[in-house]
């Protein structure tokens, strides 16, 4: 962490030589996006609860909001800021308690040629899949993109000086926290190569003390995802990803033992027409000693973390780029053991059915 502060030390002393012959230019720019849906589930839940595992359309039987949101961007020779403010059954499902209206909040400053610092709220830098629905080919997420972190608060040191890579170093609060449970500080890495326009691979990790202060034994996480996407042919698009973590101390029937997990996903497009798109999604989520999902009550009466394996379709139709109707269809199927869904009776599989109509719209001005 010292080497890291000397470096951004020499950065910022060197940074008023590296502007000395460039031009100044200033953009900023307001965005607004909006999703809305019609939901059905098999799970019997009260009326207006939300469903278990899902951060989409998560209301069974209802006409839903899943999110508007409202951004103000702004980016110049030397400064760049975003402020994003949402509001709906995402953020409900989802996001901080104490923040749940921020989105995004962040500043940052360019440090030298292709260096910048941004510090303040942000979404997650983890994931295969986005947690909007405008940014996936799906609306529904994976479950494992539900137990990733969704947002973080922290600094992020970002080269971007290249065409064919990109990287940036993190340091946050926590595992998805804006306001963390400790004293202590996450750090990562997240970067990706274009091998050309049709392939690309990314690798973003986090790693820090989860436990809450005075707990002993510490516990110390390790969260890894890799992905990759590939542009297989003209119509077909093929995205590959995956997590494993670990954690200390963590094994529930051996608490001195580490904890591991994973999951992984695969998602097939077929864009038969400009308009018109085909997706299925198969998805795998192990995480047996619950330290992400969270723990279930068995039906031997014991405790296990969520095991689960899932299957989406969706047909998309898009009026213009910038807008979207959706029809999907996803059947999840936990271990035999974890009855977490009630259908009359307690059961380990879930239906779920859903329409959603999104649109996004962005302008700007330069000066």
């Amino acid at each position: 962490m010292q080497r890291f502060i000397a470096f951004l030390l020499f950065l910022l002393f060197i940074s008023p030589f590296s502007y000395a012959q460039q031009d100044s230019s200033q953009q900023i720019s307001i965005s607004a996006y909006s999703d809305v849906y019609f939901a059905s589930f098999s799970d019997e839940l009260a009326p207006n609860e939300l469903q278990q595992v899902t951060t989409v359309s998560p209301r069974d039987k209802r006409f839903g909001l899943n999110i508007a949101q409202l951004g103000v961007h702004y980016k110049s020779d030397r400064v760049r800021g975003n402020v994003i403010i949402h509001y709906g059954d995402i953020a409900e499902a989802t996001w901080s308690e104490e923040f749940r209206a921020v989105q995004e909040a962040n500043m940052g400053i360019r440090l030298a040629d292709n260096w910048w610092l941004d510090a303040g709220f942000f979404a997650t830098h983890i994931g295969t899949e986005s947690f909007l629905p405008k940014n996936n080919n799906t609306s529904s997420t994976a479950v494992a993109t539900y137990n990733e972190p969704f947002f973080q608060s922290g600094a992020r040191l970002a080269y971007e000086g290249s065409e064919q890579f990109d990287f940036a170093f993190w340091v946050v609060s926590g595992y998805n926290f804006f306001l963390d449970a400790n004293d202590a500080k996450s750090v990562g890495i997240a970067t990706s190569y274009y091998f050309s326009d049709e392939l690309s691979l990314t690798y973003t990790n986090l790693f820090g003390r989860e436990s809450a202060d005075g707990l002993s034994p510490k516990q110390y996480r390790t969260y890894h995802n890799l992905y990759a996407n590939w542009q297989a042919a003209p119509l077909w698009h093929l995205s590959l990803g995956g997590d494993i973590g670990t954690q200390t101390h963590s094994k529930l029937r051996n608490s001195n033992a580490t904890a591991v997990m994973f999951n992984a996903l695969a998602t097939l497009r077929f864009q038969f027409h400009p308009q018109y798109a085909l997706t299925a999604r198969g998805e795998i989520f192990q995480d047996p000693e619950g330290f992400i999902s969270g723990v279930y009550p068995t039906a031997d009466s014991s405790i296990n973390g969520l095991e689960l394996y899932g299957l989406t379709l969706s047909a998309e139709y898009r009026p213009m780029p910038q807008s979207y109707l959706r029809l999907e269809s996803r059947y999840l199927q936990t271990s035999n053991q974890l009855e977490i869904f009630n259908t009359e009776k307690p059961d380990n599989q879930r239906w779920e059915l859903m329409v959603t109509m999104g649109w996004e719209i962005e302008k700007g001005w330069r000066w």
